[in-house]
């Protein structure tokens, strides 16, 4: 967790609002979709916001991963019980407000995950006729509708935050819009807020699953840090502890971050960890510090990346790197790397999309996912 959420402030007010608002009155809101880069928040504010729900201790908080690959019901389902066996343990009334439920995740339990393990200290019989369709957006619907009444009963509410929604199955995508679609449909929805965090290509995964998610969500993006915002993200943590920045050590630093929320952060870190004088940040602290940093993501997270990548699939990365980080035409990529059709690079392009190398911004181009991973290549190319 970052010391500073610098440029998100905004958003974290209106969903708190919007959190508070859910309990308030008893009613589920409009789910919401964050996206953007690797390395721009989106799990940091998930986090966020769940750390906020259970402060609150009004709120069922769960939250999962999506794995390309894997399927998203049984990560939810796992999820789901290990937030409703905290909640079982808190006294005789909540166990008492959550028996119906308990009934109906045992039914979504044994029809998607039969094999599972999911020991509450006492027997739970299936709920019949209730979440064991094995239609997932049906039986989703029944699983959250009987989640949200149990809560509403209890005074509280339901967090359901699912980060890397880019990875889930078509299907269980289309599931979970159908679901969020429905649950909305009622007169009066039940306390249960969506959050769900991915790639900038998460709006056109969710559409393509379901065509009416585009009005079914509200979308945000982040974006990367303005000047303000990084000078923000840089100095507020140092001068909570009495720390000041020399004008120039913070000029080359602002310059190295280029708005990257996750190279700011390792930035702050060594600048902090090399600094010579106490109480000050010197213009040699912040070479050095930038540095250390800027060897700390090539070898973790750009480097990771590029080893992954097979020969074909570098060669596009390199072609990609010539425009300094901003998206591709794929006509130009395919004259740079000597093709002569699009369909030429359409298994590389295909395979690093898959993989969250790249992403289609727009049709006929392609971008990287990782803010800086063009400079990298530039870099390598170089040496």
């Amino acid at each position: 967790m970052p010391p500073e959420l610098a440029g998100r402030d905004a958003l974290l007010t209106e969903v708190r609002r919007h959190m508070d608002q859910v309990i308030d009155q008893s009613e589920g809101e409009r789910p919401i979709i964050i996206s953007g880069l690797r390395g721009v928040g989106k799990t940091v504010l998930l986090n966020e916001f769940v750390r906020y729900a259970r402060e609150s201790s009004r709120w069922i908080a769960i939250k999962l991963e999506a794995v390309a690959g894997a399927s998203l019901k049984k990560a939810l389902a796992l999820a789901i019980f290990a937030e409703l066996r905290k909640l079982m343990s808190t006294g005789d009334h909540a166990k008492e407000k959550l028996a119906r439920f308990v009934g109906v995740f045992r039914s979504f339990q044994i029809k998607i995950d039969s094999a599972g393990s999911y020991s509450f200290g006492f027997d739970v019989p299936p709920a019949a006729g209730m979440a064991d369709s094995g239609e997932f957006e049906r039986d989703l619907l029944d699983l959250l509708s009987e989640l949200g009444l149990a809560a509403r009963e209890l005074g509280m509410g339901v967090l359901l935050a699912i980060d890397e929604l880019q990875d889930a199955p078509r299907e269980d995508v289309n599931g979970l819009n159908v679901a969020l679609h429905n649950l909305g449909q009622d007169a009066w929805p039940v306390p249960v807020s969506f959050f769900g965090a991915g790639l900038p290509s998460l709006p056109s995964v969710l559409a393509d699953a379901t065509s009416y998610a585009e009005r079914l969500y509200d979308f945000r993006t982040l974006d990367l840090l303005d000047s303000t915002e990084t000078i923000d993200a840089l100095t507020r943590p140092t001068l909570a502890r009495d720390v000041s920045w020399e004008p120039e050590a913070l000029t080359i630093t602002l310059e190295a971050v280029g708005g990257y929320p996750y190279f700011a952060q390792a930035c702050g870190k060594h600048v902090w960890d090399v600094r010579a004088t106490p109480g000050r940040i010197s213009l040699e602290d912040a070479r050095l510090g930038v540095a250390l940093a800027r060897e700390e993501v090539d070898r973790g997270l750009y480097q990771s990346r590029w080893d992954r990548a097979t020969p074909a699939q570098r060669d596009m990365m390199k072609a990609m790197a010539a425009d300094d980080g901003a998206p591709s035409a794929i006509q130009d990529l395919v004259a740079r790397t000597g093709k002569t059709r699009t369909s030429d690079l359409s298994v590389s392009r295909r395979e690093l999309i898959i993989n969250g190398h790249i992403y289609a911004p727009d049709r006929g181009f392609v971008a990287f996912t990782v803010p800086g991973m063009a400079n990298f290549i530039q870099r390598r190319i170089n040496d």
